[in-house]
Order: structure tokens, then sequence, then C-alpha cells
């Protein structure tokens, strides 16, 4: 029996697919064998930035039919690499479609904490010391209690890059890369 893998993507507002990590982790998964969604939402998630509660629920609306088209059967091995509005749409997926998913989750936000459930299968949290949209002591705090990986990236801001220190923003994005498990 051959086995079928599938990595999902959920992007940010501003983070697409072929942003950064998404991207580098995209390029690792089909290097590993997976079939990549990259999933995308609408402009009028977008339009919603300032008040992420409606722009989760709308980009939850935005890519309701595009994973209605899988097949998740057909999957041994599934696997949701999210980065911050996507870690809330991620999170909230896994309990509507009931399947069992392997998550990493990028800058989660509030939302995706609140999703996130007992038995649920993470692979880790990232935060950026300088994130300015969750305070990073939150997100290891709610790692400590669920006994959850997470790694801080010192000094990172929400798109997980330190300003002006290109090498060790690389040397994260490896060390991030790693905790997909893609195998």
């Amino acid at each position: 029996m051959s086995t079928q893998k599938l990595l999902v993507l959920f992007p940010g507002i501003g983070y697409t697919c072929g942003t950064g990590l998404l991207a580098a982790g995209a390029a690792r998964g089909q290097a590993a064998g997976y079939t990549v969604l990259p999933l995308a939402y609408s402009a009028q998630t977008a339009a919603q930035r300032a008040d992420l509660d409606a722009a989760a629920c709308t980009a939850q609306a935005d890519v309701g039919a595009q994973l209605a088209a899988v097949d998740w059967g057909a999957y041994t091995d599934i696997v949701f690499l999210s980065k911050s509005l996507g870690t809330v749409v991620a999170a909230r997926s896994l309990r509507q479609l009931g399947v069992a998913a392997r998550s990493l989750y990028l800058t989660p936000l509030a939302g995706a904490l609140a999703a996130v459930r007992p038995g649920d299968t993470v692979l880790g949290m990232v935060s950026g010391g300088a994130d300015s949209y969750i305070d990073w002591h939150l997100v290891r705090d709610f790692c400590a209690g669920q006994n959850l990986p997470f790694l801080l990236v010192p000094g990172a801001g929400h798109r997980l890059t330190i300003p002006d220190d290109a090498a060790a923003s690389e040397e994260y994005a490896g060390k991030i890369l790693e905790m997909l498990a893609l195998f």
C-alpha cells in the first residue's frame, strides 16, 4: 500500500503561501513526497485586517470549498502548516473536518490557542519575541500547559525574521522547518 501524504498551507493575510516559511515548507513537503495544498483567502478577508476575529470567520468561509474538495480518507499523513490568521483557520478546520492532522502553528493568534484541544497532534508553536499581535509569553505558557513544543525567535517580529540579522533569521528558519517533521 502506498503512503499518501498531504501538506495543507494556511496563509496569513499578508503572508501568502508563496512567502517565506510557507514557501520553504511547501518545497520541503514536495521533496518529501507530499501533495501540497496552498489555501487562499478572498480580498474581503484582507479588507478585514483591523478586525482579526471577523477576518478569521471570513477566511474560514473562504477555505471551506477548498477543504471540502479534499478526499481526506485517501491520505495516511496530513500536516497543517499555518501562519498568523491561518493558525486560527487551521485549528478550527481540525474541529470542523474531524481529520487527524499534525499541525505546526507559526505566530499563532489568540483564536488559535482557544481552538487547539488536548489530544491534537501539535508539532509546535513558534513566536517572535517582538511580535505585535500576541505576547509570546502567552503562547509559551499555553504550550507549557499543554506540553507542546514551543520555539521563540528572539527579536523577531510577526514575520519571524530578525531585523538586520539575516544569518540568525536563516538559522531560525532552519529550526522551524525541522519542526515540520516531514517524512
